[in-house]
């Protein structure tokens, strides 16, 4: 098996940049989910209560963050700020955040419909994976709850083939996509992944999912085949279940870099 594609996401459940190399630091992915939207209060937004988040993409120049929009100006945010970290909350998670200004706020509000602001994750960042799944200290950024997320793309043929349309793997926002599986949702029965230089990919918890693949990420709109094929074929024990959470101890994978499967 190799690795087929890469993704990093910015900004939490905006549009993701797809790349050749993932290089890891203390949070995960450099660059993956070290941006939310959130209420002012701090409280996260995601595509399902705001569709339109996901045709916000963000890029990175230098020491920026800049959010592009169909038929809107760019908007740029300093990556360096010496603000004071607030209340930032992910599900049941109370994190913190460092409110990136009024300006971006204001830009966001006005595609979004709604006041919100945008925080970035800081440089001590308190928040840790859920230790029933992961070592004690693994730390995450605004991640749903774990640094990566795969998915095989043996198993979105088999989705797209009973959906009888081809579903865009940006749908599932993974981090990893890997083709080379012996058949479709191997990655269930996987205790972990290796690479050559013998790093390791544990997949700790599967990820269970929600509307937001029933969406077209390009035209917004509704793909009520995607669903079906995800109750037919990923109910499991009541819950949809599409990819793995995953962890990773070493510095960087990249687009054709083989893995193979380790048996625990």
């Amino acid at each position: 098996m190799k690795i087929s594609r890469l993704f990093v996401y910015p900004v939490k459940s905006c549009a993701g940049i797809e790349v050749d190399a993932l290089s890891f630091d203390e949070n995960g992915p450099q660059g993956d989910r070290r941006f939310v939207i959130a209420s002012p209060e701090g409280d996260f937004l995601t595509q399902r209560e705001l569709p339109a988040m996901a045709r916000i993409q963000p890029r990175f120049e230098r020491d920026e963050l800049v959010l592009s929009y169909p038929e809107r100006a760019e908007v740029r945010v300093s990556m360096k700020s010496s603000s004071e970290p607030q209340r930032v909350r992910i599900w049941n998670d109370e994190v913190t955040g460092v409110d990136c200004g009024d300006n971006v706020s204001v830009w966001l509000t006005d595609i979004l419909g709604q006041t919100v602001r945008l925080f970035m994750l800081p440089d001590n960042n308190p928040r840790r994976a859920d230790s029933q799944y992961a070592p004690k200290d693994t730390a995450v950024g605004y991640a749903d709850g774990f640094p990566l997320l795969i998915v095989t793309q043996e198993s979105l043929d088999a989705l797209s083939e009973l959906a009888k349309l081809p579903v865009d793997v940006r749908r599932f926002r993974p981090n990893v996509v890997i083709e080379g599986a012996a058949s479709a949702f191997d990655e269930r029965e996987w205790a972990a992944l290796m690479t050559p230089e013998g790093n390791r990919l544990p997949l700790v918890k599967p990820c269970e999912r929600c509307v937001i693949p029933t969406r077209d990420p390009d035209t917004l709109e509704r793909s009520p085949e995607v669903m079906s094929a995800l109750k037919t074929l990923c109910r499991l024990d009541g819950k949809i279940i599409f990819g793995q959470n995953a962890l990773f101890n070493g510095q960087r994978l990249s687009v054709g870099e083989a893995l193979s499967v380790v048996s625990e």
